[in-house]
């Protein structure tokens, strides 16, 4: 008897081929479900190789066992020449039961494989990466190398002096984003790689950040030292070092001779104008700065019992320095972030408040771009989304490294309908600000950017992409339903209609219209439509 009757005989070949066409089966699966659960994007490659190194287990296993009437039994222990037409009968029994596993698991294959393909190429096509992708790490922006500043290590025998070493790293971040000629990577995503230990790589492919900053501060009584170093990422070069003793009344002037020193290697051309605008600074007073470091240090949490302890500081620091613009605009945007998230028992007065302090911040300093973008937000909060969009635009023209800005760009063009400057205001925050809140914030536009152009799974995938971050945002269930409804899924709409009341007992379309419908009667229209689709009233 040939080898390949051999194999028939014992049922390898059709164990063989069930289990390639279970293995189709599981790849399929795996490829279509991983997006939409934010599974990891190696996970599909990691199913296919598993099914490789089973291959040959699998086939081994065929070849020494069979499965019998009594069980399975080892090849060698079956009496082929006993009862012979009860042995034949049984062996086609189970040749039987295994060509339609076969069939089956082709079939399930083919049919999971057809709907995959034909149900992606009935979307409308997108000229634009998909969210996820406009996050990946990316070494330079508008081809200028990116550079990112880690969180500073904390030396002081007072660990209570850690918000003052990451104070320091708070504010280079933001001398150094005044720098036009490279992107600064934003605070939130390079703070999560704290300790002096890191992998400079990994970090560097993380935030897609060429160029890193390191250094730690030692607090003693009225004197701090600081180290800092810049180190090329992508060769482990480290172009400039340097340790400085100062007193702490010095910290401000210390900030600019540190952000000089870093930028110097990485501008070509360091002119008055810019070295003028990287010392700008919010405040003289250190009390203040150390109130509203601390501030941050909550507010980039975004939970309830942070943004009001956030709150509470900006204004503390606001008092403290009347003059103080970025204090007031950071208190501006911790104001308008409770009543988006439904944490404010007057949202109407409080947008009206916000509005006044906008203007009172961006009065005192002009060129303070948290002053303009606060004040952009909170324009189009109050209906007014042209005055909104030219207080954004002049927000990211002051600071282009600024993710917040970006953000809220994003979110007034949304308003305004130009949903490709939308998606691509967007897409920029996430790249400025790859690891952090904003790079998540920024899938609330792009949701509904999606949406109204009929791009409705693109649009449900950034929705459900915004809930994995946060899941008690009850707009994001909004999104979700309006999205279902554009794909007819009504069960899923409904669903998340009674997730988004779950979240805010309150939800009604009335309170949606008050957040987005400011710009456009047709498309609130045509949003309200779809969501009494879904059960809202």
């Amino acid at each position: 008897m040939s080898l390949f009757a051999e194999l028939k005989r014992r049922n390898v070949v059709r164990v063989s081929s069930a289990y390639l066409a279970l293995g189709w089966v599981v790849v399929e699966v795996t490829s279509t479900v991983s997006p939409l659960l934010n599974l990891p994007d190696w996970l599909p490659s990691v199913v296919v190789w598993i099914g490789i190194i089973g291959f040959p287990f699998v086939a081994l296993f065929a070849w020494v066992y069979e499965l019998t009437p009594e069980g399975l039994k080892r090849e060698s222990e079956i009496d082929r020449s006993s009862s012979s037409s009860s042995s034949s009968s049984a062996a086609l029994a189970s040749s039987r039961r295994l060509n339609y596993l076969i069939i089956g698991f082709v079939a399930l294959a083919v049919l999971l494989f057809a709907m995959d393909r034909f149900i992606r190429s009935s979307a409308p096509p997108t000229a634009q990466p998909q969210p996820a992708q406009a996050a990946e790490s990316i070494k330079v922006l508008d081809d200028r190398p990116a550079i990112a500043v880690l969180p500073f290590d904390n030396l002081s025998a007072d660990p209570e002096q850690a918000f003052f070493a990451e104070g320091l790293a708070e504010d280079l971040i933001t001398r150094l984003s005044n720098w036009r000629a490279f992107p600064v990577i934003a605070r939130s995503s390079s703070f999560q790689f704290r300790g002096g230990n890191v992998d400079l790589e990994q970090v560097s492919e993380a935030l897609g950040a060429r160029y890193l900053v390191q250094g730690s501060v030692r607090r003693q009584a009225d004197r701090i030292r600081v180290t800092a170093q810049l180190i090329d990422a992508s060769s482990g070069e480290q172009i400039w070092a340097d340790s400085y003793d100062r007193e702490v009344t010095d910290v401000f002037a210390l900030q600019d001779e540190i952000s000089a020193m870093i930028a110097a290697p990485l501008v070509s051309d360091l002119n008055r104008a810019e070295a003028a605008r990287a010392q700008q600074r919010g405040t003289e007073n250190l009390e203040a700065w150390s109130l509203y470091q601390l501030g941050m240090q909550h507010a980039n949490s975004y939970s309830r019992e942070d943004l009001a302890t956030a709150r509470a500081l900006f204004a503390q620091a606001a008092e403290r320095d009347p003059q103080f613009a970025t204090a007031l605009a950071q208190l501006v945007l911790a104001n308008l972030w409770e009543v988006v998230l439904g944490w404010n028992e007057t949202p109407a007065e409080t947008v009206a408040a916000s509005l006044e302090l906008a203007r009172d911040a961006a009065s005192l300093d002009p060129r303070d771009p948290a002053a303009q973008a606060a004040l952009g937000w909170a324009y189009t909060m109050s209906g007014d989304v042209d005055a909104g969009l030219d207080a954004s635009r002049r927000a990211v023209e002051l600071n282009p490294s600024m993710p917040e800005a970006w953000g809220w760009l994003s979110w007034t063009q949304l308003l305004t309908g130009d949903l490709d400057d939308c998606i691509a205001a967007a897409q920029r925050t996430q790249r400025l600000d790859p690891q952090g809140v904003y790079a998540l914030i920024v899938l609330d536009n792009l949701s509904q950017a999606y949406w109204q152009q009929g791009r409705y799974e693109e649009g449900l995938r950034a929705a459900r992409r915004l809930l994995v971050g946060l899941p008690d945002y009850y707009l994001g269930h909004v999104f979700v339903a309006m999205n279902a409804v554009g794909l007819e899924r009504m069960d899923e709409a409904r669903a998340a209609i009674a997730e988004g009341r779950r979240a805010q007992p309150e939800l009604s379309l009335a309170l949606v219209q008050a957040m987005y419908g400011v710009a456009r009667p047709e498309i609130d229209a045509r949003r309200d439509a779809m969501l009494r689709q879904a059960g809202l009233e």
